[in-house]
């Protein structure tokens, strides 16, 4: 079972879904509210997540780009990106759960930054199911990235075809048209 779960089809689709819903997450809804403020007057506030928490997005990336990279190197950089999976999601956790604990500030900042001021103004914000769904999302790319860890020493990297090695010897079968011309020759003439 263990197996299954840290196969390499398994974490890459485990890991391309969470991100993928961490980044369509991204362009909804997060935190909606109000601010009261001199030159805003009494207005409401939305925020979608690439606006609050355009960090978590950014681990997404992250994350996204080192399951490709694990998935497609050798042993020792597989251990590197699948690290830098994990760390990816611990972060992007971090930065979503920073937005659950406080709505009120990440649409105050928001707000803020819509008027041209620094810092903060006083809002008072509600969560969204969307920020929960990235939430969830980013727990799940990391359970990737453990599955990438634990099963990562067991996967096969890319086929030889892939290794820029020696190129194929001149009578090896499978020496392909493509291999004739790497080395100068033309494929097409007859011998």
């Amino acid at each position: 079972m263990i197996d299954r779960l840290t196969s390499k089809r398994t974490v890459l689709v485990v890991i391309v879904a969470a991100a993928s819903i961490i980044l369509v997450s991204g362009s909804r809804e997060w935190v909606s509210g109000s601010v009261d403020d001199a030159a805003l007057g009494a207005s409401a506030l939305h925020g979608r997540g690439s606006d609050i928490a355009s960090g978590a997005l950014a681990a997404a990336l992250v994350g996204l780009t080192s399951a490709v990279v694990a998935a497609t190197s050798g042993r020792v950089v597989r251990v590197v990106a699948a690290c830098s999976a994990l760390m990816a999601a611990l972060l992007g956790a971090t930065v979503i759960i920073s937005v659950l604990v406080d709505p009120g500030g990440a649409l105050g900042r928001l707000a803020a930054a819509g008027t041209g001021r620094s810092g903060t103004l006083a809002a008072h914000g509600r969560v969204g199911s969307w920020a929960w769904a990235g939430l969830a999302a980013m727990f799940v790319m990391g359970l990737g990235a453990l599955g990438a860890l634990v099963g990562g020493p067991r996967w096969r990297g890319l086929s030889s075809r892939y290794d820029a090695g020696e190129p194929a010897p001149e009578d090896a079968p499978a020496a392909s048209a493509w291999d004739k011309l790497s080395r100068g020759e033309d494929p097409t003439a007859l011998h």
